[in-house]
């Protein structure tokens, strides 16, 4: 059987509004030449999805906050073949093949973080099978009460996959912060100097992971080169 491939994101309550997933969607369609189906993983069905992308009900039992983003590793969502989780707070650049070909199926592939690059996984970006990597939900699940301690998914997938053998580092190249230039040195974001932010049309993701997000960009830098990719 031909391996399937899968872009999936994660909307639960109110953070983003469903437009951040529907711009997703039409990134993902005009960036990835690979056949593909587009899956939200959401706590409700009844959104106005664009046609084409596939809602999945979180399944129970639903958690709180962003800890519903531990059931992407769920294998009760039934997602057969390689799936490339994206963040909603993200603006695709360039194309995104590479992310579906790099590695093999059962590498769990990853980003390193941004502000601390050494020591910590980055799960704004990531690549993963649940035929072969299953075992995070049921060690989230079996040490719940112990993770729920911790600040998010990002650390839990840390913690448990950082000296993995599975885990794999797509390039550094390919995926950069908008707010932070240079991996490991984290910078206050300048809301008055918008040219600092220039686009690296060489990458081939940029990521908005806490303030700004690509929607507060367009709406106070409408000369900023984010409103001719985020849509």
């Amino acid at each position: 059987m031909v391996n399937q491939n899968n872009v999936i994101c994660v909307l639960w309550g109110t953070k983003y509004p469903l437009k951040y997933v529907n711009i997703l969607y039409s990134m993902v369609k005009r960036n990835l030449t690979l056949p593909f189906n587009f899956y939200c993983l959401t706590d409700e069905l009844n959104h106005q999805f664009t046609d084409g992308i596939k809602p999945i009900k979180i399944p129970n039992p639903q958690l709180q906050h962003w800890w519903n983003k531990m059931h992407l590793y769920n294998p009760d969502i039934g997602l057969e073949g390689n799936n490339l989780y994206i963040d909603l707070d993200t603006v695709i650049i360039n194309k995104l093949d590479d992310f579906f070909t790099y590695g093999e199926d059962d590498n769990f592939c990853v980003i390193k973080d941004f502000g601390q690059p050494t020591t910590t996984i980055n799960s704004s970006v990531l690549r993963y099978n649940l035929k072969h990597h299953y075992h995070i939900w049921q060690t989230y699940i079996d040490r719940k009460k112990d993770f729920d301690q911790m600040h998010g998914d990002q650390n839990v997938i840390t913690d448990l996959m950082f000296t993995h053998k599975q885990r794999v580092y797509f390039p550094d190249e390919w995926v950069y912060s908008f707010k932070w230039p240079e991996r490991g040195k984290p910078e206050k974001f300048e809301k008055y100097k918008p040219e600092k932010y220039y686009i690296r049309k060489e990458r081939k993701i940029c990521v908005f992971h806490g303030h700004p997000n690509p929607d507060f960009i367009v709406e106070n830098h409408p000369d900023s080169w984010v409103k001719d990719y985020w849509k």
